[in-house]
């Protein structure tokens, strides 16, 4: 519970600092402010939370604004959230289980300057698609959140008995930023799962495609040229993650907000389908009949 002192003093540095950074952006203005009401009267902030919202910096702005974006839309769907100051971002209970939500917000470290560039009025943009790095920036955030895990279960923070749910959001990763990569899957789905780019089946004789379907991609490279893995949920040692949630925008614009799920088939504690709002794009392995250690992957 927050003294409604220390929250009144929350609320007036809060309320000055987008009245400053958002005063010719409107409806940025109006959205954030709105974001912050709910946030504010749910009892969420801290002080923590507060210094960085307010620090002028984009890559913090764009950190807290992911946090806000998941407490109203978790809020929306229903749930009773509450913020525990030295543990993940976000808890609820659903079922008798309790149910934590990490947040991140990778910056756009490593992306060519020009994929970040916004064009200039009356400019048409052309280039390469650079799906590899937005990729190795949703998987080191994913792994980076993954450590953070391992902290709070020794603190006792997080119980081996709660759900753990990595929220990435891709915003800041390109001037007009996606969810999908080179799969045309979710980058949440790529970032767990080893699906890669598609591949088509070319008759030799008649040279016509004769059919399609997705690579098998076990890892990528970074800029140091290692092997980064990209097989976390068929992997036990990631057991203790139950899904991933993925996004890329900073704003609602009035609408629900579009993201995507990606349930761990090999989950300690799984998480129900559906939890998190029915127009969820949900992703989720089933093992295949006969075939150990394989999964089918599918969506709803």
């Amino acid at each position: 519970m927050i003294v409604p002192t220390k929250l009144a003093r929350f609320d007036a540095r809060v309320r000055a600092f987008l009245a400053q950074h958002f005063k010719s952006r409107a409806p940025s203005l109006a959205e954030l402010t709105g974001l912050w009401e709910t946030y504010a009267r749910l009892g969420l902030p801290n002080e923590d939370f507060v210094a960085e919202f307010t620090n002028g910096k984009p890559a913090s702005l764009a950190q807290r604004t992911w946090e806000l974006l998941l407490a109203q839309h978790l809020h929306d769907q229903g749930h009773e959230l509450t913020c525990v100051g030295d543990g993940p971002d976000l808890r609820l209970e659903h079922g008798g289980v309790r149910i934590w939500i990490e947040a991140v917000c990778p910056e756009p470290k490593n992306l060519p300057a020009d994929w970040l560039e916004e064009p200039k009025p009356g400019e048409a943009k052309v280039g390469t698609f650079p799906h590899e790095q937005i990729l190795l920036r949703w998987t080191t955030a994913f792994d980076a959140k993954v450590s953070k895990l391992q902290t709070y279960l020794k603190k006792g923070i997080v119980l081996p008995t709660d759900a753990y749910i990595i929220a990435i959001n891709g915003c800041q990763l390109g001037w007009t930023p996606g969810a999908r990569g080179i799969t045309q899957m979710p980058f949440g789905v790529e970032s767990v799962f080893p699906v890669g780019p598609l591949q088509y089946l070319i008759n030799r004789e008649t040279r016509r495609i004769e059919g399609a379907s997705l690579s098998l991609r076990f890892s990528i490279v970074n800029h140091n040229n290692t092997a980064i893995p990209t097989t976390p949920f068929l992997d036990p040692a990631y057991a203790g993650v139950s899904a991933v949630f993925g996004c890329a925008t900073d704003r609602r614009h009035g609408k629900p907000l579009t993201m995507h799920v990606v349930h761990n088939p090999l989950a300690t504690v799984p998480v129900s389908h559906g939890l998190f709002g029915v127009d969820e794009d949900e992703w989720f392995a089933v093992p295949v009949p006969d075939a150990p250690g394989e999964f089918d992957l599918t969506h709803a």
